[in-house]
């Protein structure tokens, strides 16, 4: 059973641009062999089958679902589309609830909770993997998706959690270490999404314990000198949080409240966020903010994280459902489905599609820590407990 979970996460978030090494791959690609169709997918046949289920359910963790809403049905004439924003830690609860029940409504879910799905609902037989043919590589062709970022689970695309600031206030970074969020000029002014209300700001603060010895090894670069740990602190992962919230770390409801309030224009003292989507760079346009990210920290600026489409156990409109995902991940312009999603600081998971941002997907590497789903999954409850303790 190890041996399986640790397949899972080494084939799902492996570093980009690592290749795979270690034997056994065949035997445990059986178990989680992506559910695709053995004979060539015909989209016709498939869409009239759709016709007749009339409907496709959809749980996404953006807003921006309705968008996808909208062009899909346009595309696709004769489907009606059910979709929701639902947060990731909700589209769990739900999925759970209703399956436990047997009860079927949803189709596609569209969310970032990796530790649950890969660990639990993937071999609860809660969700399924599909992908479509047509973004599969083949004798004449090379993989749309990338083989890491479509097994087990299929990514649509990957956003960083970062540190933004207010370019109108600083023209560069006004901070270049994690730990000058702790320092006294910041207290009161950091803002972050509450993250008992989102697994990934969860995430962001066990990976922060994970990485201790750099977080450590930061501190002493910033300060000058080796951290001194407060009674019964266990490392300087936990110390960095400990001193995050005593310096009157705000806590919001959303990534775009945090974001929003960083990146008005006309402040005299404009906050900074930690933790906070790096999509929301999109902001600039739409909401005419000025936002940009602060990339150069150390030991890093934040975390990497997945978004996931997978397809629900019992989907009661499947055809629909293979339609619908195929949508979402779009086309080599960035189109289709995947419109709303194409904005700076979101990554496509297709090879084919240039990101909307100078920074690309391997360079994220640099950047951030990509999410050890197996140390949360093993390590992560006892720093959800020591949050909760502050």
């Amino acid at each position: 059973m190890k041996f399986f979970f640790t397949f899972i996460l080494i084939m799902c978030l492996v570093p980009l641009g690592m290749i795979w090494a270690g034997g056994g791959q065949e035997e445990a690609a059986e178990i989680v062999a992506p559910l695709v169709e053995e004979e060539p997918e015909d989209w016709d046949a498939i869409y009239e089958a759709a016709k007749v289920e009339g409907l496709v359910v959809l749980y996404c963790l953006s807003s921006r679902v309705f968008d996808i809403v909208e062009s899909f049905k346009a595309e696709y004439p004769g489907i009606e589309v059910e979709a929701f924003d639902i947060t990731g830690v909700d589209q769990v609860d739900k999925l759970s609830r209703e399956q436990a029940a047997g009860v079927y409504n949803v189709d596609v879910l569209n969310l970032a909770n990796g530790t649950t799905l890969l660990m639990e609902f993937l071999p609860q037989g809660l969700v399924h993997n599909y992908v479509p043919q047509t973004l599969l590589g083949g004798a004449a062709s090379v993989d749309v998706i990338p083989q890491n970022l479509r097994e087990p689970l299929l990514v649509g695309t990957i956003e960083s959690k970062v540190v933004f600031f207010n370019t109108e206030k600083y023209s560069t970074a006004p901070v270049d270490s994690l730990w000058d969020l702790t320092r006294s000029e910041w207290k009161g002014k950091v803002q972050m999404k509450d993250p008992m209300l989102t697994d990934e700001n969860m995430n962001f603060l066990q990976m922060i314990v994970k990485n201790a010895d750099d977080m450590a090894a930061a501190y002493k670069t910033e300060f000058g000198n080796p951290i001194t740990l407060s009674e019964g602190i266990e490392n300087a992962g936990y110390e960095f949080i400990k001193r995050l919230v005593e310096n009157d770390l705000v806590l919001t409801t959303s990534d775009g409240t945090a974001a929003k309030a960083v990146g008005a224009r006309d402040q005299s003292d404009p906050p900074l966020t930690v933790s906070v989507a790096s999509s929301k760079l999109r902001y600039n346009d739409s909401k005419d903010m000025v936002l940009d990210i602060a990339w150069e920290m150390t030991p890093k600026m934040g975390i990497s994280k997945a978004n996931y489409i997978v397809m629900a156990n019992e989907a009661p409109h499947p055809n629909a459902a293979k339609l619908l995902i195929r949508w979402m991940l779009g086309d080599e312009y960035g189109g289709a489905g995947m419109t709303p999603f194409f904005v700076p600081g979101q990554w496509p998971s297709r090879a084919d599609v240039k990101p909307a941002i100078d920074i690309v997907l391997d360079d994220l590497v640099k950047y951030t820590w990509f999410l050890d789903l197996e140390y949360i999954y093993d390590y992560g409850l006892p720093v959800r407990d020591f949050w909760l303790g502050l």
